[in-house]
C-alpha cells in the first residue's frame, strides 16, 4: 500500500492557497479525547459509579515523514505572498512564486535587494517553504489547513479533516545532509478568526 499526506492551506472561503503531497509517510497518530466526570458513591461497587459528560470532543492528528529532493515538485498549488494576505492588508511582498519555485517571505539574497527564491524540488526548499507558509499568524489571519490522509493504491481517502496545525517540527541529522525529519501535529475543528 502506498500512503499519501496531502495539507492545503485555505482561505476563509475554502479556495486551496497552497497544498503539498508527501508520498513518504513515516507515521501516524490520531487522538481523540473524549472527557468525562465520574463519582464514585460511597459505600457501593465501581460498577455503580455514576459516569456524565458535559465538555465536547477535541481530536488530533500527529505525523511524520522524511522530506527528499524529488524528481518533480511536492506542491500543488503555490500562491504569492499577496494573494495569502486578506484584503486590506499589506503582504510581505508581491513577488510571484510557483508550484516549482517557492520565494521566502523573510530570507533575502545575498545582496540585500530581494527575497531569496528555493527550488520546491528539493528537501531545503520544501522545508523552508513549508515552515514559513504554514505558520499561522494570528486571530486577524484567514488561514486555515486541512489534512489528508490517502491510500493511493486504493485511490480513496481514510482521513479528511480541517483544523489548524499547531507544531510544525524538522529534524536534520549530520549524516543525512540532502534529507529533513519533518513532524506536524495538527488540531482537528472549525477555525474561527475575526475574519469569520
Amino acid at each position: 500500500m502506498v500512503y499519501k499526506i496531502q495539507i492545503k492551506l485555505k482561505d476563509k472561503t475554502g479556495t486551496v492557497k497552497v497544498g503539498y503531497e508527501a508520498s513518504n509517510l513515516g507515521n501516524f497518530d490520531y487522538n481523540v479525547s473524549m472527557p468525562i466526570s465520574t463519582f464514585g458513591l460511597p459505600e457501593d461497587y465501581l460498577e455503580s459509579a455514576i459516569i456524565t459528560k458535559a465538555e465536547g470532543n477535541t481530536g488530533k492528528l500527529v505525523f511524520g515523514w522524511v522530506i527528499r529532493d524529488e524528481p518533480s515538485t511536492p506542491f500543488t498549488n503555490m500562491t504569492s505572498w499577496s494573494s495569502l494576505w486578506p484584503s486590506g492588508t499589506t503582504p510581505v511582498h508581491s513577488q510571484s512564486a510557483t508550484t516549482s519555485t517557492y520565494i521566502s517571505r523573510k530570507i533575502k539574497t545575498d545582496a540585500g535587494s530581494s527575497y531569496q527564491g528555493y527550488n520546491l524540488s528539493t528537501a531545503d526548499g520544501q522545508m523552508i517553504a513549508l515552515s514559513e507558509l504554514f505558520e499561522k499568524r494570528g486571530f486577524t489571519g484567514e488561514e486555515r489547513h486541512t489534512f489528508i490522509l490517502r491510500n493511493d493504491t486504493d485511490n480513496y481517502n481514510i482521513f479528511e479533516e480541517d483544523g489548524l496545525i499547531q507544531r510544525l517540527s524538522f529534524q536534520k541529522a549530520g549524516s543525512d545532509p540532502v534529507t529533513w525529519n519533518a513532524t506536524i501535529e495538527f488540531q482537528i475543528g472549525d477555525v474561527v478568526d475575526s475574519t469569520s
